[in-house]
């Protein structure tokens, strides 16, 4: 919760100025915070010059500039960022993983009652290991063997053919390897919301982007579980295995290892494509 410190604050209104939920009143010379409005979003601590906000009775500290990473070195940091599927046996320390976690909370969000479960029990990770290899054993039985339904697809969603057809032989390497990952990570980290908060699915993305990073300067590789989430989210099993309430969803997943290979070259010349203003007809 924040804590305003009136001995500290000389009011100079900052704090007023910058709460986008305008939840901060300032009445007969009296600062107050209605926190039934209060998103927790913190930007008035993180703005007032006299320190006079906390959180929890934490103080703040000012930032150390002389620590940020300058442009050439976040550059290279990025163009590094690569998924890794492929993980070393080695564990992840439980309090690494709480560090790297506790990133999330630093995010652009809408949904600010996010939760975080993380998942470094072996058992539970087969789980999700194989309730993977379920889904796509199914899945490739179902509509990829008989040919009546390709065409089908192809006749009714023609512009799905190469996403259908793409597919394929990522269905048939699972399934050969038999495992749904292909290789069991250290841990994996989930996003958890509420059904009912608009913007959690884009909230707990910004927040895996997060974690992802951080655990990049740790030596920690990532590999984003945008597609098995669904898997995971449609099983009543595991939702309860891991403590999911009946109004939680997973919005993220994300699993981590030391990586079992190394990128050594940064990819040059590929370029997103940039549009400035209007198209031009």
């Amino acid at each position: 919760m924040i804590k305003i410190d009136l001995n500290k604050c000389d009011f100079c209104g900052l704090c007023l100025r910058i709460c986008h939920e305008s939840c901060i009143k300032f009445i007969d010379g009296i600062l107050s915070i209605d926190y039934k409005y209060c998103s927790t979003c913190t930007q008035c601590i993180a703005t007032c010059p006299k320190q006079a906000l906390c959180w929890d009775n934490f103080k703040p500290e000012e930032f150390d500039k002389s620590l940020y990473p300058d442009s050439s070195q976040l550059a290279e940091l990025l163009r590094e960022r690569r998924t890794i599927r492929d993980f070393t046996k080695q564990q992840i320390d439980k309090s690494l993983l709480e560090e790297v976690a506790g990133y999330a909370i630093y995010a652009p969000t809408h949904d600010f009652n996010l939760r975080i479960i993380i998942v470094d029990d072996e058992t539970i990770i087969k789980r999700i290991d194989a309730l993977i290899l379920k889904f796509s054993t199914n899945l490739y039985k179902w509509v990829y063997k008989p040919k009546i339904i390709y065409l089908l697809l192809k006749l009714l969603t023609p512009a799905y053919e190469f996403e259908f057809l793409k597919a394929k032989p990522k269905l048939e390497n699972v399934i050969k390897r038999n495992k749904g990952l292909k290789s069991k990570p250290a841990a994996v980290i989930m996003i958890i919301g509420n059904k009912k908060t608009p913007l959690s699915l884009e909230s707990a993305q910004y927040a895996l982007y997060n974690i992802d990073l951080y655990a990049q300067t740790k030596g920690i590789a990532c590999r984003n579980l945008v597609g098995n989430q669904l898997i995971l989210n449609v099983n009543k099993q595991f939702k309860k295995l891991i403590g999911l309430t009946r109004d939680e969803k997973i919005y993220g997943t994300i699993a981590l290892g030391y990586p079992a290979v190394r990128f050594r070259n940064k990819v040059c010349g590929k370029q997103i494509n940039i549009q400035w203003n209007a198209k031009q007809k």
